[in-house]
């Protein structure tokens, strides 16, 4: 297996015909069509992007992410016009981000402010929480790998390569002892984040992750952030039953996609359902 410890995301997305957990999920939510379809930049994307940017490495953050500061290009604008309702409607306003968006480079994205603002917030909350730093407390590793790419250069006996970026990995004696996995969300709550791990399967990413590296499943940890005051922080982690259920559902997955790699007609025309009624 190859590690790359700064992999550009351009670059570690393009690898293509590496196996990643976000196309098992997208196999296990629907079919290996709908997992081949890519994936729109989209305005929730790009927070997480940079939320996780933020977290791991502040001065990569600052060199792709440039805040958009409007504050005073409203408060003028509502100085001139006090009984506008939507400044950022206005003409003088899209006049002013156009602007700004052409003086940006290419690997640069925009955030705004309360954006910015939130991130900060989230960080706090996550640095402060008992929970996570008990984990940093349990383990003994000399060394933090964060956004680390790994990529394996042989296929296994599916036929298949496969890549991997855990967002946090603590390491020892070069040794991986547990994951870390920041999740973003607007409840924190076991109800809310036990309802969105089986929506995103959560399990899967974790089985995932922990197959790549050779790490327990009991090692990985999800550091949930709400992303709207309080800004609550909670770590979960995974049971033994769904630890075993994830992992024999992951290998079952892996075969399907291997068995579409060796022939793509069948199994790319989309859900297996798709042409017979289904009782609820």
């Amino acid at each position: 297996m190859k590690i790359y410890t700064d992999l550009p995301n351009d670059e570690y997305h393009s690898l293509n015909n590496h196996i990643s957990s976000s196309f098992v999920k997208n196999v296990a939510k629907h079919s290996i069509s709908k997992a081949l379809q890519p994936i729109e930049p989209s305005p929730a994307l790009i927070f997480g992007d940079a939320m996780h940017t933020y977290f791991e490495d502040r001065d990569e953050f600052h060199r792709r992410f440039i805040v958009f500061k409007d504050a005073h290009i409203i408060e003028k604008i509502l100085e001139d016009r006090p009984n506008i309702t939507a400044p950022t409607m206005t003409k003088e306003y899209k006049s002013y981000k156009n602007d700004f968006e052409c003086s940006l480079q290419d690997h640069q994205s925009v955030i705004s402010e309360a954006d910015m603002d939130r991130i900060q917030q989230m960080y706090s909350s996550m640095t402060n929480n008992l929970a996570l730093n008990q984990i940093y407390e349990n383990y003994e590793f000399d060394e933090i790998c964060d956004e680390y790419s790994f990529v394996t250069e042989k296929e296994d006996e599916h036929g298949l390569l496969y890549r991997v970026r855990p967002d946090r990995l603590l390491v020892n004696n070069d040794e991986p002892v547990a994951i870390i996995d920041w999740k973003s969300c607007r409840d924190a709550s076991q109800r809310a984040f036990r309802s969105d791990f089986w929506k995103f399967r959560y399990d899967l990413q974790a089985a995932f992750y922990c197959a790549m590296l050779d790490v327990p499943m009991d090692q990985f940890f999800y550091v949930a952030i709400e992303k709207e005051f309080p800004y609550n922080t909670a770590v979960f982690s995974i049971d033994e039953e769904t630890q075993i259920s994830a992992l024999k559902e992951l290998e079952s997955i892996l075969k399907r996609i291997g068995a579409w790699k060796k022939d793509p007609s069948p199994q790319n025309i989309g859900l297996e359902n798709s042409n017979t009624i289904t009782y609820l």
